[in-house]
């Protein structure tokens, strides 16, 4: 999808192809939500609201879509700025044309382009001042800072939650995943009580699908915690990349999360946000690993304290959302299978369950509508799956398996027993 005007420029290469076109951000974000595309052209000076803050809504807008900037700023601030709120490529117009199909098509393969010129410029840019976080909060480290003992090495990744950083802890010497927690959650002294008690007991779980926290804490008012750094990459890039997943690989990685699920739940936690950018995948033995991460807005089922079993609002990712978080009502281990079972729809279909023009609308869905069989998506798909599935994103929590794994188990049957 591209800014009006690009439509001839892209059309002309043979693999790509302009699916829509549109004028202003929010033409932009409903195209978006219309049509999923793999990558969303964005121009930074596009009439209307501002095109930077709106990044991170084209991303929520469409899990999988990347976003390239193309732009007449030069200046490795703007790039910076968009690299970190979540953009693939960064195209200064001046260099556009072959450099705009060179970025569009990394984008679509997962990765990222900066234009050549500016790239070398950013890298040895020392940036005059500390950006500030969208919420007006506190100011965000810059990269090659430091931060409670850690070098800020770059940022790996943006949530509602917050930022995500490569760092490294200068004590041990060893890289580490840095998250800091947005501004109002942070204040939030529910919030803040929460977090820290359920950061020591996810810090508790030792299990091979588990990202390990080292340590959670506080520096100048700012909420933190630190945990393994993964190298390679995560369902919802390689979903960006591939679209979908043969089934047997798909059931391959969801058979891992569910046992760091049935994990957690076996400690009383409910991890809330089981998604595919959730989902962390590396290369161990010749095969895929996959790691279950930020338990951040997990809720420990058994607390006795129910002054910390919230903050009165849906808490999640609304396109892997269960009915009862949707509508804030108590949730258990029954909600995570729902996730689960939302990210194995995704994982093999490319779509997720629910295509709506809102979030309110595709809570609606979750709560009202029944997700549709993942064969009328892809008649390639074992039919059995439709069954799977249909359990697994069933309404009630009554209704569907009473465990991660046994949804894993189900999965693996469908995919693996041939008909008679």
């Amino acid at each position: 999808m591209v800014r009006s005007g690009l439509r001839v420029l892209l059309n002309a290469e043979p693999d790509l192809t302009v699916v829509a076109e549109a004028g202003d951000v929010e033409g932009a974000l409903r195209c978006t939500r219309d049509h999923h595309p793999r990558v969303v052209v964005l121009d930074l000076n596009m009439p209307g609201e501002p095109s930077l803050p709106a990044i991170p809504r084209l991303l929520e807008a469409a899990p999988g879509t990347a976003v390239v900037m193309l732009t007449m700023q030069e200046e490795p601030d703007y790039a910076r700025a968009a690299l970190s709120a979540g953009a693939s490529g960064y195209v200064v117009k001046a260099s556009a044309g072959d450099e705009l199909v060179d970025a569009v098509r990394a984008a679509a393969a997962g990765g990222t382009y900066l234009t050549p010129a500016l790239g070398a410029r950013l890298a040895g840019h020392v940036p005059q001042r500390p950006r500030i976080v969208a919420d007006g909060g506190d100011a965000e480290p810059e990269v090659g800072s430091t931060f409670a003992g850690h070098r800020i090495d770059g940022v790996a990744g943006r949530g509602a939650m917050g930022v995500v950083f490569r760092a490294t802890d200068l004590v041990l010497e060893r890289r580490v995943a840095l998250k800091l927690i947005a501004t109002p959650l942070a204040r939030d002294p529910v919030f803040r009580a929460r977090f820290e008690r359920e950061c020591r007991i996810a810090a508790a779980l030792d299990h091979p699908n588990v990202v390990p926290i080292f340590h959670a804490g506080q520096e100048s008012g700012q909420l933190y915690v630190t945990m393994r750094f993964v190298e390679g990459t995560d369902l919802k890039a390689l979903l960006a990349r591939e679209r979908w997943l043969e089934p047997a690989r798909a059931v391959a990685l969801v058979v891992q999360v569910a046992a760091a699920l049935d994990e957690a739940h076996a400690h009383g936690l409910v991890h809330r946000d089981v998604k595919p950018a959730n989902v962390l995948i590396a290369e161990r033995g010749g095969g895929e690993r996959a790691y279950l991460t930020d338990f951040g807005v997990s809720k420990q089922r058994t607390a006795d304290d129910p002054a910390l079993t919230g903050t009165g609002m849906a808490i999640g990712s609304v396109d892997y959302m269960a009915p009862e978080q949707a509508q804030v009502a108590p949730v258990d281990a029954r909600t995570d299978v729902y996730a689960l079972g939302c990210v194995l729809f995704h994982a093999l279909t490319g779509s997720v369950p629910f295509i709506r023009g809102n979030d309110l609308e595709r809570m609606w869905a979750h709560v009202h509508e029944p997700a549709p069989a993942p064969s009328s998506i892809d008649s390639r798909l074992p039919p059995r799956l439709d069954d799977v599935l249909a359990r697994a994103l069933a309404k009630r929590p009554d209704d569907r398996y009473p465990s991660a794994g046994a949804l894993a188990a189900a999965a693996h049957a469908a995919t693996s027993t041939t008909s008679a």
